[in-house]
């Protein structure tokens, strides 16, 4: 059969579209995550991630690069509502009547700023890269626990404890990056910026925030609790959180965790309801996870081992010890306080947001640690969901029929 003949048949083989590409993608992680909670008994998550490292890289090459940086759009809404969540499920209140909990939480991030510091100068890695190193350790990733939290319909006080502690670590990485930034200018002779840029980052996107949440929460005062209505307009203020950082050059992270703990600070008559962003927004945290996974770097991971692995002991004592410590204090059993820092070991996507933005900044950063950290980040990215699922497991405070 001569093909010329028939000129409204496909070509053969077919050719598969960017587009069907990403459709592949979601639909193995989505499969390969529900097998992997069904018969493996362990989070989703790790199966979007695991789906996104085996793929992610082919997908990448025939995708290109132009569809993939539209992807990450699809994902920045993911972190965005996720973001968001976590900060509307800080209750500010429960510091200030058990003040412990924030003291345990400055010296759990201090801490572990200050052990995965010295780890990088044994390897003779220069102060401010070592520093830099130390401000990624703090941060927690948010997506996953968010995401675990609500597939295992977790609640108690490790649960609570561990929410808080992310989103408190999450602040404490953005404005630690802040600070390293101010110290990249001070080394490179701009000592006039060094202290302007950190507080316009803080004090721009705390004020942006509050702006932000006022607005959202007076329309959401003026048309009620409706379910659709109130999702609809939280991703909108999402993304116009997102949008507005960006064009200020803020700290977008920052903004949206802002924005999501003081919407519920200026909610005082409660007109949020419980936004199911999990099951909303499923294929964007889906993609969000395969991307992430698909981003994290296994090249020349013998060489960097040794280092990543310090990173990783030292990240884990920093936030055990003081943990540990102040449990009595903060009204918390041994055994908890252990689940707590079990619970906050995950680290990917936000991690590798925080490095990438470093090393636009100060590419020399990438020839000292990015490699060890990106391994880091990955040996985490897989071990931290199970470790926070065992947690929440152990403490007692999941669903046995979580779906």
């Amino acid at each position: 059969m001569n093909p010329a003949d028939y000129p409204f048949l496909p070509a053969w083989p077919p050719a598969l579209t960017p587009l069907a590409w990403v459709a592949v993608l979601l639909l193995t992680a989505i499969v390969v995550g529900e097998a992997t909670r069904r018969w493996l008994r362990i989070s989703r998550v790790v199966g979007y991630l695991l789906v996104g490292a085996v793929l992610g890289p082919h997908a990448t090459g025939v995708i290109g690069a132009d569809t993939l940086a539209t992807l990450r759009i699809f994902s920045d809404i993911a972190v965005g509502l996720l973001l968001f969540e976590l900060g509307q499920r800080v209750d500010l209140g429960w510091l200030r009547r058990n003040p412990w909990l924030f003291v345990t939480s400055v010296l759990e991030a201090l801490l572990t700023l200050a052990a995965v510091y010295a780890v990088m100068r044994l390897f003779d890695v220069r102060p401010v890269t070592a520093a830099a190193a130390g401000v990624l350790a703090i941060a927690t990733s948010p997506g996953v626990v968010v995401t675990l939290v609500k597939d295992l319909r977790a609640q108690g006080q490790v649960t609570e404890r561990v929410i808080l502690f992310t989103a408190l670590n999450t602040a404490y990485a953005v404005v630690g990056l802040a600070l390293i930034v101010g110290w990249l200018h001070f080394e490179s002779a701009r000592a006039s910026i060094t202290i302007a840029h950190p507080l316009y980052l803080i004090l721009g996107s705390l004020a942006l925030a509050a702006l932000l949440a006022a607005a959202m929460i007076l329309i959401l005062r003026l048309f009620g609790r409706q379910l659709t209505f109130q999702l609809a307009i939280t991703v909108s203020f999402v993304l116009l959180t997102v949008a507005a950082a960006s064009a200020l050059e803020l700290s977008v992270p920052l903004t949206l965790l802002l924005t999501g703990m003081l919407g519920r600070v200026f909610d005082r008559d409660r007109h949020f309801v419980s936004l199911r962003f999990g099951q909303t927004a499923m294929l964007f945290v889906v993609l969000l996870f395969a991307l992430a996974g698909a981003g994290l770097n296994f090249q020349g991971w013998l060489a960097a081992l040794p280092m990543a692995l310090g990173f990783i002991a030292a990240r884990y004592l920093g936030k055990l010890v003081p943990i540990m410590l102040l449990a009595r204090p903060s009204s918390l059993t041994v055994r908890k306080a252990s689940l707590v820092q079990l619970g906050l070991t995950p680290m990917s996507g936000l991690a590798l947001l925080m490095l990438h933005d470093l090393t636009k900044q100060a590419p020399l950063l990438a020839q000292d640690i990015a490699a060890s950290i990106y391994l880091a980040v990955a040996i985490l990215a897989f071990a931290g969901p199970l470790a926070l699922q065992f947690a929440l497991v152990r403490a007692g405070e999941t669903e046995e029929d979580a779906k």
